[in-house]
């Protein structure tokens, strides 16, 4: 029989986070087993309670928001599972948050299958992203088989793997910034991330920087 799944949900409007309640516990074998108003309640009250499975989070918050919650959870919890439930879509904060070890996010208009699948990616493999596809979370480093294929790392060639690290950089390099870094065309640029995005199942540049997450590429 399967663990039930414990999560704490971290969000200051209380109809958000009942309604999400009420959701979540239908959707699988899944239990909120707390509920906060914002990060520093959050923080006050961990510190005398069990870890939950996975948070999940709202970044904006007044006390203290989602990004400072996180960089405290990162420093005190680097284990605690942490899913962002956000309106931000802007590329660039959603690849600063998978570098501050974030699982996961979803957007609040999300679905249901959407937000199931995100819980159970996360328990199973990890990390969730709706564009990584199932082969290039297979990898496990705790998991050795001698029969099974070729790792997706090894798909890459020299110049992709170079390409691939300076998207990921901190210095958030734009595709133009990279092409002189690395001393080619940009049109060389594209091509190195057309063939990426089609090796990797991959559709964009955030859905990059969490497959080199996963992959030990970046380190957190």
């Amino acid at each position: 029989m399967a663990r039930t799944v414990s999560i704490a949900l971290v969000d200051d409007h209380t109809i958000v986070r009942n309604g999400l309640k009420s959701l979540i516990e239908v959707l699988g074998d899944f239990k909120v087993t707390a509920q906060y108003d914002n990060g520093k309640d959050f923080v006050v009250n961990s510190l005398h309670m069990a870890d939950p499975d996975i948070v999940i989070m709202d970044l904006n918050m007044p006390e203290m928001n989602g990004e400072d919650t996180i960089r405290w959870i990162r420093q005190f919890k680097p284990n605690l599972k942490v899913l962002v439930l956000t309106l931000d879509t802007e590329e660039s904060t959603i690849i600063e948050l998978l570098r501050m070890g974030v699982r996961g996010y979803l957007r609040k208009s999300c679905t249901e299958d959407e937000l199931r699948k995100a819980i159970n990616d996360i328990m199973t493999s990890g990390y969730y992203h709706s564009e990584i596809s199932h082969k290039a979370l297979l990898k496990s480093a705790n998991v050795q088989d001698a029969d099974k294929p070729a790792t997706d790392l090894s798909l890459l060639n020299e110049r992709e793997l170079t390409f691939l690290m300076l998207v990921c950089d901190k210095e958030e390099y734009k595709y133009d910034q990279i092409a002189v870094l690395m001393k080619v065309s940009t049109r060389t640029i594209d091509g190195y991330r057309e063939s990426l995005f089609s090796k990797l199942d991959i559709k964009s540049k955030t859905g990059l920087v969490l497959f080199a997450i996963k992959n030990g590429l970046v380190k957190l």
